[in-house]
């Protein structure tokens, strides 16, 4: 609030300048523990925030700014009456009274006498106007004023002060009345002889009148004001540390540039990688002794090294702290809590955690939508809480943590959790699933209807949620990013949303596979189990093709079919994860992992429903890689059409 305060009035921007101002003096009363802060004091607090941020947008757009004269005067009333502000809907004027009771007479008398007591420097502040300064140190007081115009500063406050911090006034009470008058008296007329020496012509006469005054004088002659301000200020704050933090500034774009030239030195790598070991294989077929052959091979160990490092190096300047998106959410729950008379506690964990930047940036949305379904249909009213004997306040938890090479955030709550009989309700209702179908799938199936489009278990409509739109944003959201979901919940317990994404978008590491001679790329996160034709059992269920493993049914899907490839082997079975529900897919060969550049298909091409970009292997050949989740969904609208 300082900062902005500072900034809005050398802009000359009013309305902050005045908002800013009643909203520190308040804090700074909290922070002194001058009063204890209470919900309604911390509401008009956000609300001055809030209303801050609205002055700023509207200064952007060169809109006149009109200052808020009801919320000036709640903050005044608190900054004067504190411990009276219960209500935030009372009337908060200077001659208010705050939940229908009146000051009393005895409160004005504490009052009048707390007046008569102030302090040398509240006397001070009260002499020059400057009343809604007193509470703070000296310093701070000093550090306040010499922000000020230079045209509205009032000088002879700060020599005044000044004295005070160097001690002239420290005498016994009796004393310093009298002394603090003769003083001021000095420092006026110091301050009017200097003022002599800046305008006059005449400037060794001045001069000679000033050294006459200034040897009457037993004190020292003082140093320049901005020297005291600066001098003060430097009292109030801590020395600061001989090493401090480098921080370079870089364009994105330049990242990205980086980023694409370590991709492409990765696939050279991965040829180069390739050549060498087929000239190691020729070698040892002919037992030929090829000279160098050992070197060649140590040096590529270590490119391969150094590239790999530089990878990483290049990956972890693109990621940020989750902190920079949690921080966000604390203001939301508390609003949709106050809202739907709540009363909910938010915890992260994790906050340090880093993720890529182009996730990171996306995933604010898909989050607002779990957290605001956790608050309305999740966590129960207080009321209720207490009747299934749990704790008034319910708890959201947000985390995050690294897993392997994934990075994982939770969104868990302890509320009513979701009820499963209900979503099956709600999904013939409308049509999204027919009876048949819905019998066959399990518990987690049935939780994935929860992302089809439309979708809500909510009875009513409301302003926070109902409309079926959001978790279908979460999953879409979720899936462009090579990410999963899942949804884990059990009744009166609560719920619990895991998504997990790569460490990085650019380079990940990928199954190859081949369907009749073609090779593709299957990104390896997405693949749970491999299971050799002959050890799967594949059977037809309601005309649709599915493996049974482990006593469960997984649906089938034949990549050759989808893809339009003819004359093709079952080889082996992927077993893939995809949001809540697993899927296996059949393919002809497999050639084992290798780590790959993503590169986009680009305009001639556009965006292919299953496709998600293309590679280049070892061998100098162009890979297109397969998005399961894509090719479903393809599959899916096939099926409805």
């Amino acid at each position: 609030m300082h900062t902005i305060k500072g900034g809005a009035g050398f802009l000359g921007l009013e309305p902050i300048v005045e908002t800013s101002h009643k909203a520190e003096d308040i804090l700074c009363k909290l922070r002194n523990a001058e009063f204890v802060i209470s919900p309604a004091i911390n509401d008009l607090l956000l609300k001055a925030a809030d209303k801050i941020r609205e002055y700023l947008k509207k200064a952007e757009n060169q809109e006149a700014l009109e200052p808020d004269n009801e919320l000036l005067s709640q903050l005044e009333y608190v900054l004067k009456n504190p411990n009276k502000y219960y209500d935030k809907s009372a009337t908060h004027h200077k001659s208010a009274t705050v939940s229908n009771q009146p000051i009393s007479s005895k409160e004005e008398e504490i009052e009048t006498s707390e007046e008569s007591s102030d302090d040398p420097v509240s006397r001070l502040l009260k002499k020059y106007g400057f009343e809604h300064l007193i509470g703070k140190s000296i310093e701070e007081i000093l550090e306040e004023l010499v922000l000020m115009p230079p045209s509205e500063r009032p000088e002879g406050l700060i020599q005044e002060l000044d004295a005070l911090i160097n001690g002239t006034s420290s005498k016994s009470t009796a004393e310093s009345s009298k002394k603090e008058e003769e003083i001021a008296k000095d420092k006026i007329a110091t301050s009017q002889m200097e003022a002599k020496v800046a305008t006059s012509t005449q400037v060794s006469h001045d001069k000679v009148a000033h050294d006459q005054e200034s040897s009457k004088k037993p004190e020292k002659q003082e140093p320049p004001k901005q020297a005291q301000a600066a001098d003060a200020h430097s009292r109030t704050q801590p020395p600061k540390e001989k090493e401090e933090e480098k921080v370079l500034r870089i364009d994105v774009q330049k990242i990205e540039a980086l980023m694409n030239l370590v991709g492409e030195l990765v696939l050279d790598r991965n040829r180069l990688v390739k050549v060498v070991s087929t000239i190691m294989q020729s070698a040892s077929e002919n037992s030929e002794q090829i000279k160098g052959l050992d070197d060649l091979e140590s040096v590529l160990s270590s490119i391969d090294r150094i590239v790999g490092d530089l990878q990483v190096a290049v990956m972890k300047t693109r990621m940020q702290p989750v902190k920079r998106l949690f921080q966000k959410f604390p203001r939301v729950v508390r609003d949709l809590a106050k809202l739907l008379n709540k009363q909910i506690e938010l915890i992260t964990e994790g906050e340090d955690t880093e993720m890529d930047k182009s996730v990171l940036e996306k995933l604010e949305e898909p989050l607002i939508h779990i957290i605001r379904n956790s608050v309305d249909h999740g966590i129960e009213p207080p009321e209720e809480r207490e009747l299934l004997g749990k704790p008034r306040t319910g708890v959201i938890k947000l985390k995050a943590y690294y897993q392997g090479d994934r990075i994982i955030i939770v969104i868990e709550d302890d509320g009513r959790g979701i009820d499963i009989d209900k979503v099956k309700k709600k999904a013939l209702e409308k049509g999204i699933i027919s009876q048949d179908r819905l019998e066959k799938m399990t518990e987690k199936e049935v939780l994935s209807l929860i992302f089809h489009p439309g979708f809500s278990t909510a009875d009513q409509v409301s302003e926070v949620s109902g409309r079926g739109v959001g978790m279908d944003v979460v999953m879409n959201t979720v899936m462009n990013f090579r990410g999963t979901i899942d949804i884990e919940t059990q009744k009166g317990k609560g719920t619990k949303v895991i998504m997990a994404f790569p460490l990085t978008v650019g380079i990940i590491r990928a199954l190859m596979v081949s369907i009749s001679n073609r090779n593709f790329a299957i990104p390896i996160y997405s693949v749970l189990e491999i299971i050799q034709q002959e050890n799967a059992t594949i059977t037809t269920v309601s005309g649709e093709d599915v493996l049974i493993l482990r006593e469960s049914t997984i649906p089938l899907i034949n990549l050759a079919d989808v893809l339009g490839i003819r004359n093709s082997k079952i080889g082996y079975v992927i077993i893939s994860q995809l949001g809540n529900q697993r899927v296996s897919f059949t393919v002809e060969e497999l050639y084992g992992d290798e780590e790959i550049v993503v590169k986009p298909l680009g305009k001639i091409f556009g965006e292919i429903e299953g496709i998600s970009g293309a590679t280049i292997t070892g061998d100098g050949n162009v890979v297109l890689i397969l998005d399961l989740a894509g090719i479903l969904k393809r599959i899916s609208n096939s099926a409805r059409v």
